[in-house]
């Protein structure tokens, strides 16, 4: 039973990263070829993120209260699949808007509750928190092998269906069809899913995470570190939005960039599999974040350097390092300094920091910095770049000079704030 169960929820992480890994590492470079304008390319990306802040609650309390978690993720990926097919016959920038936030408002609560799901059946056959903890980690490597295979899925999709338009200029878009196919695989496999029924608590409190506020007031160094970790998270949509055209500019064929960034989910899996189990326990938490938020800026150097190709290309796996090393362990010094019955609600406060808030203001604002440096259709990349360089290179300045491991007396100081002053905290 205990396979059987680690298949189906591997599986499962599969399939729900392919989905959103089929678009994207390559949909801005499309968008781009079909004349939508830079700033028009990150705004559409930045529906996802405006999404990612509002959905997730509303998925949340659904699962949590009226219905079980399989059958929420077979619907809302059966309604997410019918709006990515829709998005892929748009030829406007307003159009691709549009569906990409009703596709994302479908979308963005299963991130959350494919997780809910995992540990849900994880803590029903081992008991063990390190076991638990090995059992998610393995679990959830398994959707970056489906970020990975979906590129090139797609790759092979493109060259035999594509093979006279290679750019993608006409017809309807192949990474979002492909998207939609995934989704309605997704549907249909989240029936099969072990039942995960509401929780057996009726009232849980829509506004629970709000104490994860306190942890400003009680834990001391936090509110700079959630300060740093969100202007970082502004500076990931450079490479996010932006690498996929970048790359196409230094003659990457359009149809093998998905490929060539699946590098960056490589690096992650070894980073995340080999490097940081060895390090973590020997280095502590501030090397292993250190070596991390500094690789970011070298890429970014890089990429404003732009030869030769080959460096560039290697360069994309200081992305996988870097998130590896900085945002698993922005979870696990969350997860140290928060009391056991927040821990939930202060994940849900670093997601809605970073990859809510900050992944959509860079969204945008990356868009209108290559808006500015474009001119007749051609983007002047390296200034565009330096931007976020100096940027993430501040930030791991800033995180070298004030970040301290969590200590004993941490955890301690946030739990006595709680006990002490609750309605203070509500």
């Amino acid at each position: 039973m205990r396979a059987i169960v680690r298949v189906l929820l591997s599986v499962m992480m599969f399939i729900e990263y392919a989905v959103w890994g089929a678009w994207m590492p390559i949909l801005s470079a499309t968008l781009i070829n079909r004349g939508i304008q830079p700033q028009d390319v990150g705004n559409t990306y930045a529906a996802l993120w405006l999404a990612c802040i509002i959905s997730p609650f509303i998925g949340g309390q659904l699962v949590d209260r009226f219905m079980p978690s399989q059958i929420f993720l077979a619907v809302s990926h059966l309604l997410a699949a019918g709006a990515a097919f829709m998005m892929a016959t748009q030829t406007t920038a307003h159009g691709f808007m549009l569906w990409m936030f009703i596709w994302s408002l479908l979308f963005a609560p299963s991130l959350g509750i494919t997780n809910s799901i995992a540990f849900f059946h994880i803590e029903k056959v081992e008991k063990d928190e390190a076991r638990r903890e090995r059992d998610f980690s393995w679990i959830r490597t398994a959707g970056t092998i489906g970020w990975i295979v979906a590129g090139f899925v797609l790759t092979g999709y493109m060259l035999l269906t594509h093979a006279a338009d290679p750019k993608g200029l006409h017809g309807p878009i192949p990474e979002m069809q492909l998207a939609g196919i995934l989704g309605v695989i997704m549907a249909i496999f989240s029936l099969f899913l072990p039942h995960t029924p509401p929780a057996k608590d009726q009232r849980v409190d829509p506004f629970a995470f709000r104490r994860a506020f306190t942890l400003f007031k009680s834990v001391p160094g936090f509110t700079v570190f959630m300060a740093i970790s969100f202007i970082a998270a502004t500076e990931f949509q450079f490479f996010y939005v932006l690498s996929g055209q970048y790359l196409e500019s230094l003659t990457v064929p359009h149809t093998y960039i998905p490929i060539v960034k699946s590098i960056s989910q490589i690096a992650e899996i070894a980073a995340l599999a080999l490097l940081l189990p060895l390090w973590l326990p020997s280095k502590g938490m501030r090397w292993c974040l250190l070596l991390g938020s500094f690789a970011w800026p070298l890429r970014y150097i890089i990429f404003a350097i732009g030869k030769p190709i080959e460096l560039v290309i290697a360069s994309l796996a200081l992305h996988g390092f870097g998130y590896a090393f900085v945002l698993v362990v922005q979870q696990l010094y969350v997860d140290r300094v928060s009391p056991k019955d927040i821990r939930g609600s202060a994940q849900s406060l670093l997601t809605f920091v970073t990859l809510g808030i900050g992944n959509l203001l860079g969204s945008i604002f990356c868009g209108m910095v290559q808006q500015h440096y474009t001119v007749a259709g051609k983007t002047n990349w390296p200034p565009v770049f330096i931007l976020p360089a100096v940027t993430t290179l501040v930030c791991a300045v800033a995180y070298m000079l004030t970040f301290r491991a969590p200590t004993v007396e941490d955890e301690h100081i946030g739990t006595a704030s709680l006990e002490v002053a609750p309605a203070e905290a509500l």
